[in-house]
């Protein structure tokens, strides 16, 4: 967990940075930043920021390291989001200090929530769905065979070690009866490449503000890829709430998450293998290396038996994945 050295160094870098007064003491508090960041909140006099530094080894029980450079992706994704799809999506970049790994990025005004909260809270909103579903199918139209943002992204390395290797190459270890089915979805996640993924693209990365707008974060693992993994990404965590929650209205929405963005992205040559990829992310947080949290025992080996099965046959219809979590809610 994050200590007193970690604050030190935050303010040792703000003053290296000169955003602050030379008497200036700042507030400095730990943000969710996830397990492979340190995000903190700066407040003082000057200004209220968000700084945030790579992490070399993330926070998890098993050795888990990836490259410090990401800080690099996570600025230019921001950024293109801001350009290409609008400003009002994502934080401004105030600054970037890579040999640190750092960057200092606009605070979200107070009352903003994250979307997981939200969800976790049983709060449903359709707009928030139909904003989000939208968002993600222009970020994927508007930068799709874009020769500029293939050559930025083009490196798939850091998606391999924060996705590939603890997701789907965790699980095909630990599930060695299933490697053909894991290798298809590999190769499929690896050769593919049509526009720019987030990578990282679930509720707890998508800020909910209180003017109505949606910011989009941690866009570390950005890539040129398979926009297959976004959507299938974002929906795991849907379903995965809906089965913790037993919530048929939450299952509903994310069913409806899912044809809105398949028909304002135009992608459905990819849609039978996002479901592929679904199914097999849905075991990943459950025998991977970053297991979500909020599933108890039980639920986790309802998943666990469900993901198997839909892993074993090769299921690659929305409907029918959907229709088998419904079968664990009732």
């Amino acid at each position: 967990m994050p200590d007193d050295d970690d604050l030190r160094f935050i303010e040792n870098l703000l003053r290296s940075w000169q955003v602050l007064q030379e008497s200036e003491k700042p507030k400095l508090s730990i943000l969710g930043g996830g397990v492979s960041n340190l995000v903190v909140k700066v407040e003082s006099a000057s200004g209220t920021w968000v700084v945030k530094t790579s992490l070399d080894k993330l926070r998890v029980k098993e050795d888990w390291f990836a490259d410090r450079n990401r800080i690099r992706r996570e600025t230019s994704c921001l950024r293109i989001i801001s350009n290409q799809i609008g400003p009002e999506f994502a934080p401004k970049v105030l600054f970037e200090d890579f040999s640190n790994f750092a960057c200092l990025l606009e605070y979200a005004p107070d009352p903003t929530v994250t979307w997981k909260q939200d969800l976790l809270s049983g709060k449903l909103d359709s707009r928030v769905f139909e904003r989000v579903a939208l968002f993600l199918a222009r970020f994927h139209r508007e930068t799709r065979d874009s020769p500029k943002v293939r050559e930025e992204f083009w490196d798939i390395s850091n998606f391999k070690q924060l996705r590939i290797s603890p997701y789907i190459d965790s699980i095909s270890a630990r599930h060695p009866d299933l490697r053909t089915q894991f290798d298809e979805i590999i190769s499929g996640l690896s050769s593919i490449q049509i526009c720019l993924v987030h990578g990282d693209f679930s509720p707890k990365n998508i800020l909910l503000l209180p003017d109505d707008r949606i910011w989009i974060i941690d866009c570390e693992v950005a890539h040129f890829g398979n926009p297959a993994f976004d959507i299938a990404f974002c929906t795991n965590h849907l379903l995965l709430k809906s089965i913790h929650l037993k919530s048929e209205d939450l299952l509903e929405e994310a069913k409806t998450f899912w044809h809105e963005y398949s028909r304002e992205s135009g992608w459905s040559k990819q849609e039978k293998f996002a479901v592929r990829v679904l199914a097999a992310l849905m075991l990943a947080r459950i025998d991977g290396k970053s297991p979500v949290e909020y599933l108890d025992e039980t639920n986790r080996q309802i998943v666990r038996i469900l993901s198997r099965e839909l892993i074993e046959r090769r299921v690659d219809n929305i409907e029918e994945l959907a229709s088998s979590v419904g079968k664990t809610i009732h």
